[in-house]
């Protein structure tokens, strides 16, 4: 439950994530697995994709690390001083 949490709370890295890997396996510019998987293999594929999130969310919630895109979005937000900024 707390990988599945840590995956949570970097929500908008761990979606960016999810698309760079999966659009390249699927899309017609990439790899074009996409017109030859089964609805079945395409859904193994995208939950492979997301297993492979959870551990990776893991060891950065293990370390305390928020995820480069919600650090982004926060230094796009509040500029250097971030209010909620971990010590």
């Amino acid at each position: 439950m707390r990988a599945l949490s840590a995956v949570g709370q970097r929500s908008l890295t761990f979606y960016l994530f999810q698309s760079l890997l999966l659009a390249p396996l699927l899309a017609a510019w990439g790899l074009g697995l996409a017109p030859h998987l089964s609805t079945a293999s395409a859904v193994a594929v995208a939950l492979g994709v997301w297993l492979l999130s959870l551990p990776l969310a893991a060891w950065m919630d293990s370390r305390g690390m928020r995820g480069p895109a919600e650090v982004l979005l926060r230094r796009m937000t509040y500029g250097k001083h971030d209010p909620r900024a971990r010590s």
